[in-house]
Formats: structure tokens, C-alpha cells, sequence
């Protein structure tokens, strides 16, 4: 009897082991309750052989899952369990299992001394079971693959790695196989093969799926998404990302990878503040499971969003953390970024002593990568006082770059040729330098390297060109130097736009396409798409245009006037601009709390005495007629239409007495409907509970222009736009917007079905051509400070073809709005050309709500501004 029950119990044990074992690697929920029912039966008997066993699977689950003290644990129980079993092979397994947990937390170099040990025991004990040796040495040297990828050691991990697959195919063992795939596809990742690491990583999670590894292949999406990222597709990566985010979580592991991942993605698509979160996110699990490597990762990809923000102290406090970080644990790329990022920024700050002295760290340490010496050299060009000697190390780093043969080391060694020249006093021969580097663009893979990328390098260059070219002052010179800024403004969009295919708002609109749907298309996208070609330096309109570009503490004013171009340099302005603009945002809060009776504006004021006034002498004779203005960067938020509209207070301080006009007074009668013939008006409405003026706003334009086509909510949709385009001269949106500023191709309509992007407004699905866009929405107007281009939704109406736009730079109150607007159509019913509408329409606002916060958010955008 007593037989029969330990024969039972034995049974019954070896069943929950065999079952537990059998879905480790698809149900990980499962795995762990048939872990702790054998777990009860093992407690009550000195069973070592099933103890052993348990603890090992229970090990292996718990590092999936993150939890390395788990782990450990058990697999420091399995080993004792082993070795008291007798069984020194399967101790050696259990010590392999350590090593595991050993390389999840970043202990590189341990693992390469331990694992070697290791692999002495396991060929002293091969005889007795080769099988499991065999399995044993595939684990080594899988984990030393991983290892010496991390301590830069690349051709020591395609050796292992080589090995480990080898192994794997002669035990026949399909899920190992994917496994070394995928270790050694994130290596291919990091080195920058990114192609090759795609087929690679997808190949080994369709073997994980077809050998029933859920874990595994959840997991693969992260590195495939790394992959994309880096191949030019990060919106792709931020929707893998996103949709296989649940399935971590349910899976029970991952989350913290996912999370980091999604970071870098985010960052590379411009969008830093979210990229920000995230990598907090992701570093604080990592800092709590004891994972200093991929905390250290984590650090960097916030030390470079934060670097972004314009937070410098935040991003160097993240960038000491992870070198010091990667520094304990041997991850050589890691450290070696940080390193370099900290010097970039001393160097940016003009702290040439303290980046000398960084980079003199880097440069004597034997173990850094040659890309990253080649960096160091070039940053220590740049930072040092000696001329003969920063000679010297470009000379160094020129034989670098041409043996290395990578196209964005090139870039960074004419930037930094191009400054010692124009140091020297060779400013010709800086130029070229530049504008050979300007020339780079279609070299360089779309991938942003953390800190600021090829994008930012090729915008120092530019701006850097720029700066020479109107220190030059000649005529060819100045034309240039205009030309430059544009064709800078046009490239900006070819890169963000490329960061925006395929993009939505709805998180819903994705749901009905799976991980592998997802996998496929971008694949194509990278397959079909190509470099967009740098756009050709633009001709010289007739003008009158200003434009203002913001380079480093100055605004550059260049004035376009009969084919001319002049140029005024506004000498340390950005700083006290960037605070006047600051200080108006403000005053248009407060007014929009408290209100306000005075028509004064101390912030519109000063910014006129520092913008406008500098160039009285080439403004002064121009005559009565619209003055395009085009903004960059901060001073896209300055409402210039109020500042220069024809008959304004502010444009009356410019213009002569004997061309002066005051813009006519609002006719006493109302205007009549008929006198504006044959003017077609579309108008989509979608109001809601927190956004009921809008229905009154389409009933407005309905009773003033009844020949209207007007659709209120469900079918005032996209694809009505689209359709009814062609019958409308005129297209007003009224409807809640939002405006996205890390990447403001993300900006949006809300329409009745859905978020309508600026990206889709640019696909080509709405011919704009020849018509004006109303967009009565909040944030319409605005547009991204950090970008090159003032891209927005109302860029986006003008790129689709619009001859104009009217919206707004800030949120007005809902009735001020629609007393705006009825004054604008009474206007155009009267037969006023819009542009001439919306300024009457502003003037007749200010006499009831004289603050510039209520009439003079609506700008009228065209395409020269």
C-alpha cells in the first residue's frame, strides 16, 4: 500500500514537472501554478532529483518574467538539489542558469570569466551524458555571444554565436535555434545592420511561434522593432511597440524592454517629451529589478530626450549615471555614448577645458570602439586652443574615417574642418567644407543617434553655412544664405514626414491588424522607400517678405523686396525674444482668466522694438499691401498679422504719414449675401458636448451664405472633405484640433470620424489647390519651435495646395471666435477677399475686446510666409 502511494505520488509529481516543463515557454500563468502544486508534493519528501528539475524550470521562468532575484534563488536551490542528487552535469546546468541572471543584470565581464569555468566542468562530465553537454555548451556559449557583444567584443560574439547555432542544429532543436537568431540579431542591430538583422529577427520569431514559444516571439518584437527604428520606419516600431505591449503584460514579461524600446522609437520620430516619460519609465523597473546595463541604456535614452527639451542639467545628471552604470558593467557602447555626449555638451557650453579633459578619458581607454575614438578625436579637434594641434588630431581622424568608410563620420569631420578654417580666417574654404556637408543628406540612413543624430549634424552644418554666408555680406552671399535657409525649412519636412507613414491617432485603428500584418508592411515600406532628394536652393520671390531665422543667440532678418534679398543680423535677440514671447503666452492667460479692459500689450510692444524696428529702413516705403512674414522656431508664436497688418497700430509706427491709410471702418449696414457672387463655401462642423458654439458657428455661416454646403456632426467627415473639395472655394473646419509639438505632422482635427492628421493632409487625398482653409479650431495656427520648418496644420492646408489659410496661434473664447467669424463672412459676403475679411473682421473684434489676446490669434498663413 505504501508502495502504491509513493508510486503515485511520484507519478503525479514527474506529471506537474512534464506538463510545467512543456508550457514554460507558451503559458507562463500556468507554468508557475503547476510549479507550485509539485512544489507542495517535492516540500514534504528529500525528492533532490524532481527538486532539482523544479527549481531549474522555476528559475528560468522567473528570469522571463524579470524577477532576477527569483532567479537566483532558484537556481542556487536547483544546483544544491543537483549536487546532493549526485548529478554534477545538471549542477553545471543549474550554474548556467546564475550566469543567465548574471548577463540580464549587466555583469558582463563575470559572466565571460564564469561561464569559461563553467565550460571546463561541463567537458570533464560530457562522458555521462553527451546529450546534455551538448545543451549545456549551446547555453555557454550562447550567453558569451551575448557578452562579448556587450563589451564590444564583436567578432568574439559571431564566434560564439556561430558555435551556439551549430550546436543547436545538430540537437535538431528548433526553439534554440530562434533563440541564437534573435541574441544575434540585436547585435546586428546595435553594429548598425539593420537589414540584415531584420530577416534575421523575423525569421527567428516565426520558428518561436511555429514551436509554440508565445514568450519568445512577443519578445522578438521588440529587437524587430529596434530594427525598423533604426531603419528609417520608427512610426512602424512605435505601432509593433504598442500593439504587442498587452501581450507582454499578459505574458508577464518584457514590459520594461518594450517600454525602453518605445522610448528610442519615440525619439527618433521627434516626439522627446513622450520618449522622456518613457524612458523613466523603463529605467525605474529596470533600477528595480537590478538590471544596470539596460538601466544604463534607459539613462541614455533620457539624458538624450532631455537634451532635446533644452534640459541640459537633467540630461548630464542622466548621462554621469549611465557611464557610471555601463562603466560597472562592461558595456562598452553604452558608456562610450555617454562619454561622448557629456563632452558634446561641455563643448556646446564652451566649457573647452572640461571636454578636453572627458575626451582625453575616452581617447586613452583602450577598450573604446573605433567609431567611438573617431568621435573623441573629432570632439577634441573642436575643443582645443592649439591650432597645430587640433590639426594634428583631424589629420588622425581624416585616416580614421577613410579607412571606417561611414558616411556620417565624414559629415561630423567637415563640420569640424569647416570651424578650425574659418577660425584661421579661410572662411572660402569653410564654405565648401559646409557645403559639401550639405550635400550629405541622401548618404546617411535615416537612423538619429542618441544625443541629437545625423538630422542635427546636418542642421549644425547648415546653420553654421548660414552664418558664414551673412558674414560675408556680398550679394551671391546673401542670396545664398536666404536660399540655404529655405531649402533647410524644406529638407526638415522630408525627414519628419517620413517619420509620420502610416501613423494614426486612434489607437483603434490599428486593433484589427496583427503583430505579423504590421511586421510585413513596414518591411515593404523600407523595401519601397527610398531617400527623398535634397531640394534645390529656391528662387528669389519679388516680395515684400520677411523672414527671420534663429541661430544659436541671434535672429537673422532677411528682407526679399523686388528681387532683392538684405539681410540684418539682430545681434544677441533670440535669448530676450524667446522671454518675450514666454511673457506674452503668459499675458494671454492671464487675460483669458481675469479678462482685460486695456489694449496695451508690454510683451507685443517690446517684440516690435526688437524684430520690426531694426528694419524701418527697408520697410519703411513699401506701400499699402499685405507684408508676408515667415517665423522660425520661437517666433512662430509672435502674431505678426497683428504686428503688420495693413492699417495696425504697430505697421502705422513704420510707414510714412503720406502713404498711412487706417484700415476702412466696418460698414454701418449689413452686408448682403448676393454681393459675393459666385463664391462656393464647404463647411464641416463638429461639435460636442464641451465644444456647443461650434454648431452655432456653421448655423452663422449657413444664414449669412446660404448658398453654403453645410454638413453638422456625423457628416461632417474626411472623406466629405475629400469629395466635396472640388466644389468649394472656400473650406471652413470648425472642430476641436490639437496640436502635437514633438512632432506636429501628429497635429489633428477631430472630425466625426476621427482625427484627421496634418501627415494625411499632405498624402495627396485632398486637392487643396486654389482654395482658402478656415480653420476654426484650437492650436490650427501653431507650429513646432524646435523644427526648422513651421510645420503645423495650417503648413499642412498650404502643402496640399491652399492659396490660404486662416487659424489661429492660441486658444480664443469659444463666443469671441464666433464673433470674429461672423465679421469675416459678413465681410466676404460683401465681397472683401479673405485676407482683407479677417483683417476687418480683427479690427471690428478689438473694439469690443481691445487686448490682442481676443482679436489677434487669427493669422492669415499664405505660402511665402
Amino acid at each position: 500500500m505504501v508502495a502504491e502511494l509513493i508510486e503515485d505520488r511520484e507519478h503525479a509529481l514527474a506529471s506537474l514537472i512534464d506538463e510545467a516543463a512543456r508550457v514554460r515557454r507558451s503559458d507562463i500563468a500556468r507554468c508557475i501554478e503547476l510549479l507550485d502544486r509539485a512544489a507542495a508534493l517535492v516540500d514534504r519528501q528529500q525528492d533532490h532529483l524532481h527538486a532539482g528539475r523544479l527549481h531549474a524550470i522555476r528559475g528560468e521562468v522567473e528570469l522571463t518574467r524579470g524577477d532576477l532575484l527569483g532567479a537566483i534563488t532558484a537556481y542556487q536551490l536547483s544546483r544544491m538539489a543537483w549536487l546532493a542528487a549526485g548529478r554534477a552535469l545538471e549542477a553545471r546546468g543549474a550554474m548556467l542558469g546564475r550566469t543567465a541572471v548574471m548577463l540580464a543584470a549587466g555583469e558582463y565581464a563575470d559572466v565571460i570569466l564564469l561561464v569559461g569555468r563553467i565550460l571546463s566542468g561541463i567537458e570533464r562530465g560530457s562522458v555521462t551524458d553527451e546529450e546534455l553537454a551538448t545543451r549545456l555548451h549551446l547555453t555557454a556559449h550562447q550567453q558569451l555571444g551575448s557578452a562579448h557583444a556587450a563589451t564590444g567584443d564583436l567578432a568574439g560574439a559571431v564566434r560564439h554565436f556561430d558555435l551556439a547555432d551549430d550546436l543547436a542544429r545538430r540537437l535538431g532543436d528548433r526553439y534554440e535555434v530562434a533563440q541564437v537568431a534573435l541574441r544575434r540579431g540585436r547585435v546586428l542591430v546595435a553594429d548598425g545592420l539593420v537589414h540584415q538583422a531584420l530577416e534575421l529577427l523575423c525569421d527567428a520569431r516565426q520558428q518561436a511561434l511555429q514551436e509554440g514559444a508565445a514568450h519568445a516571439a512577443a519578445a522578438a518584437v521588440v529587437p524587430i522593432a529596434e530594427a525598423l527604428a533604426a531603419a528609417g520606419s520608427p512610426v512602424s516600431a512605435m505601432e509593433l511597440l504598442e500593439r504587442i505591449g498587452p501581450t507582454l503584460e499578459q505574458l508577464g514579461c518584457g514590459v520594461a524592454e518594450r517600454d525602453r524600446a518605445l522610448a528610442e522609437a519615440l525619439l527618433s520620430a521627434g516626439l522627446a517629451e513622450e520618449a522622456y516619460e518613457r524612458g523613466l519609465a523603463a529605467r525605474d523597473a529596470f533600477r528595480d529589478a537590478g538590471r544596470m546595463a539596460a538601466c544604463a541604456r534607459a539613462e541614455l535614452v533620457c539624458a538624450a530626450a532631455a537634451l532635446r527639451l533644452g534640459r541640459a542639467d537633467t540630461a548630464r545628471h542622466a548621462l554621469v549615471a549611465a557611464e557610471q552604470l555601463a562603466t560597472a558593467c562592461g558595456d562598452v557602447l553604452s558608456r562610450d555614448e555617454a562619454r561622448l555626449l557629456l563632452a558634446r555638451i561641455a563643448c556646446t557650453e564652451g566649457s573647452g577645458d572640461a571636454a578636453v579633459l572627458q575626451l582625453g578619458r575616452v581617447l586613452q581607454d583602450e577598450s573604446v570602439a573605433d567609431t567611438a575614438r573617431v568621435r573623441a578625436t573629432l570632439l577634441m579637434a573642436q575643443a582645443l586652443r592649439d591650432p597645430q594641434e587640433a590639426e594634428a588630431r583631424i589629420a588622425v581622424a581624416s585616416a580614421e574615417v577613410d579607412r571606417l568608410g561611414r558616411p556620417e563620420l565624414r559629415l561630423e569631420l567637415r563640420i569640424v574642418r569647416a570651424r578650425r578654417l574659418r577660425q584661421a580666417g579661410s572662411t572660402r574654404q569653410a564654405a565648401e567644407e559646409l557645403r559639401a556637408a550639405c550635400a550629405m543628406a541622401h548618404l546617411l540612413t535615416q537612423r538619429p543617434r542618441a544625443g541629437g543624430g545625423h538630422g542635427g549634424l546636418l542642421a549644425e552644418a547648415s546653420d553654421e553655412l548660414i552664418d558664414l554666408l551673412v558674414e560675408d555680406g556680398g550679394h551671391a552671399a546673401l542670396i545664398e544664405a536666404w536660399q540655404r535657409v529655405r531649402a533647410a525649412k524644406a529638407s526638415a519636412f522630408s525627414a519628419l514626414r517620413a517619420h509620420t507613414h502610416g501613423w494614426h491617432v486612434d489607437e483603434a485603428a490599428v486593433s484589427a491588424i496583427d503583430v505579423d500584418s504590421l511586421i510585413a508592411g513596414a518591411r515593404r515600406g523600407l523595401t519601397a522607400g527610398g531617400q527623398v532628394a535634397t531640394p534645390d536652393l529656391p528662387p528669389v520671390p519679388e516680395g515684400p517678405v520677411v523672414e527671420y531665422y534663429v541661430t544659436g543667440a541671434d535672429v537673422i532678418a532677411f528682407v526679399l523686396r523686388e528681387g532683392q534679398v538684405h539681410v540684418r543680423r539682430l545681434g544677441g535677440a533670440a535669448p530676450e525674444t524667446a522671454r518675450l514671447v514666454s511673457a506674452w503666452q503668459q499675458e494671454c492667460h492671464l487675460v483669458a482668466v481675469l479678462g482685460s479692459g486695456a489694449a496695451a500689450s508690454p510683451s507685443l510692444d517690446a517684440l516690435y522694438d526688437h524684430l520690426v524696428l531694426p528694419l524701418a529702413d527697408l520697410l519703411a516705403d513699401i506701400e499699402l499691401e499685405p507684408l508676408e512674414v515667415a517665423a522660425h522656431r520661437h517666433l512662430l508664436g509672435v502674431p505678426f498679422d497683428a504686428l503688420l497688418d495693413v492699417g495696425a497700430s504697430w505697421r502705422r509706427q513704420l510707414t510714412p504719414p503720406e502713404l498711412a491709410a487706417p484700415m476702412p471702418a466696418e460698414p454701418a449696414e449689413p452686408a448682403e449675401p448676393a454681393a459675393a457672387g459666385e463664391l462656393r463655401v464647404l463647411v464641416l462642423a463638429a461639435p460636442d458636448e464641451q465644444a456647443p458654439a461650434i454648431a452655432a458657428e456653421a448655423e452663422m455661416i449657413a444664414a449669412t451664405l446660404p448658398r453654403s454646403e453645410v454638413r453638422v456632426g456625423a457628416t461632417a467627415t474626411a472623406d466629405a472633405l475629400a469629395g466635396r473639395i472640388g466644389s468649394a472655394d472656400l473650406v471652413h473646419v470648425a472642430a476641436h484640433g490639437r496640436f502635437h509639438a514633438g512632432n506636429p505632422l501628429f497635429s489633428a482635427l477631430r472630425l466625426a470620424d476621427g482625427w484627421l492628421t496634418a501627415a494625411e493632409l499632405v498624402d495627396g487625398r485632398f486637392d487643396l489647390r486654389g482654395r482658402v482653409i478656415v480653420l476654426s479650431a484650437c492650436g490650427s495656427g501653431r507650429a513646432a519651435g524646435h523644427l526648422l520648418r513651421p510645420i503645423g496644420l495650417a503648413w499642412a492646408c498650404l502643402s496640399a495646395g491652399a492659396d490660404g489659410v486662416v487659424a489661429s496661434l492660441w486658444p480664443v473664447d469659444d463666443e469671441v471666435t464666433v464673433t470674429l467669424m461672423t465679421h469675416f463672412y459678413e465681410r466676404i459676403a460683401a465681397g472683401d477677399s479673405p485676407r482683407t475679411a479677417l483683417g476687418r473682421a480683427r479690427h471690428a473684434v478689438a473694439r469690443t475686446h481691445p487686448h490682442p489676446y481676443h482679436w489677434a490669434a487669427f493669422r492669415y498663413f499664405t505660402p511665402a510666409a
